[in-house]
């Protein structure tokens, strides 16, 4: 399924400014990176600084893509939506790299935790005997 055009933008449905939900995200991440042998503390996904997110970021791309091309020294902000695109994550154009600023800010926090959240369901579809194309419907 070939990434949507700027035309026919998806339109992210899932309701991340949901506390609960937002509960389950960290929940879920938390569980994956713990059982991955990542050593994070839960509390650093209750107030997230960018140098973790960065680090989480990282782990989660180079377990999809262990070739990704992280460059060295490059800004996190220059190569964070690039690499969403790349990854084909469906709500990127939804994203400002800005955000990075200050990720726990109470309008970034939840759509850079679903970014997270996204990128660990894809991580697990191995794990589930997925298939790639079914992501775009996991909530």
């Amino acid at each position: 399924m070939a990434p949507p055009s700027s035309s026919q933008a998806l339109k992210d449905n899932r309701p991340l400014r949901d506390r609960p939900f937002q509960v389950k995200m960290r929940q879920d991440v938390y569980n994956y990176l713990k059982g991955s042998e990542c050593e994070i503390p839960m509390t650093a996904l209750t107030s997230m600084q960018g140098k973790s997110y960065r680090a989480i970021f990282n782990i989660l791309v180079l377990t999809l893509d262990p070739f990704h091309p992280l460059k060295e020294g490059a800004r996190f902000e220059d190569e964070f939506i690039s690499t969403l695109k790349t990854l084909r994550y469906p709500f990127a154009h939804q994203l400002d790299a800005k955000w990075l600023a200050a990720v726990a800010s109470p309008h970034s926090w939840p759509y850079l935790l679903g970014v997270l959240h996204w990128m660990v369901e894809l991580c697990e579809v191995p794990q589930r005997g997925l298939h790639s194309n079914d992501m775009l419907t996991l909530h």
